[in-house]
Parts: C-alpha cells; sequence; structure tokens
C-alpha cells in the first residue's frame, strides 16, 4: 500500500466566485476549495490543461460587503467532468511580494474563520 502523498498547503472548503481570464475569454466559476497552493474551480466548460490563465477571486463579507479582489496568474493543471459541469485544477503562478502579501492575508481570514468554527 502507498502512502498518500502530503499536501503542501491546507485546503479550506470555501465556495466564492471567481472568474478566469483565459485568453482573451473570460470563464466565470465558483471555487470548491482553496489554499496557498491554488484552487478547485467548478465551470460549465472544460478548459485546456497547462494553460496559463489569470485568476480573479474576492471573499464576500456579507450582502454588498467584498473583500478586494484578489488577481493572480496561474495555471490549469487538471480538468475532469463531473455532473454535467468541470471540476479544474488550478496552480497559483509565481507571485511577486505585494500579491503574495495580499494571498496571506486572504489565507489568514480563512485560518480565523477555521478557529473560530473549531470552537
Amino acid at each position: 500500500m502507498t502512502e498518500l502523498k502530503r499536501r503542501e498547503h491546507p485546503r479550506y472548503a470555501i465556495e466564492l466566485d471567481a472568474e478566469l481570464q483565459v485568453g482573451g475569454e473570460r470563464i466565470a466559476g465558483r471555487t470548491r476549495d482553496l489554499s496557498r497552493g491554488g484552487f478547485c474551480l467548478l465551470t460549465r466548460a472544460p478548459l485546456p490543461i497547462g494553460g496559463e490563465c489569470r485568476v480573479q477571486l474576492s471573499l464576500v463579507f456579507s450582502e454588498n460587503q467584498f473583500s478586494e479582489q484578489l488577481i493572480l496568474p496561474a495555471t490549469i493543471v487538471w480538468c475532469t467532468p463531473t455532473q454535467g459541469a468541470f471540476q479544474i485544477g488550478i496552480k497559483f503562478g509565481a507571485l511577486d511580494p505585494q500579491s503574495r502579501g495580499y494571498l496571506d492575508l486572504f489565507m489568514q481570514f480563512l485560518d480565523a474563520g477555521e478557529d473560530e468554527s473549531e470552537e
């Protein structure tokens, strides 16, 4: 029996509206989970594995309050059909220090929410 590979970053089950810019096309989707390394996105159409893209993510705090939008470089690493849709594995690309800082702040917010739910 082989030992399961441990993930480099913890994953958070969270649904966020997301948009990918692939070439000149914009693809809307919804995240299923998120980590510091990337996320899983649910979309209506398949996307090409290995494709470079830009990702736009934002947290929803309330009906009319959102976080600053994160716009990050990424690569499509897998694509699988599921129940009339497609799950897309997205890996964040090389981030400049400012983008890395924003992503870390985004993840700290999720860390804090996880800690509160355990209490």
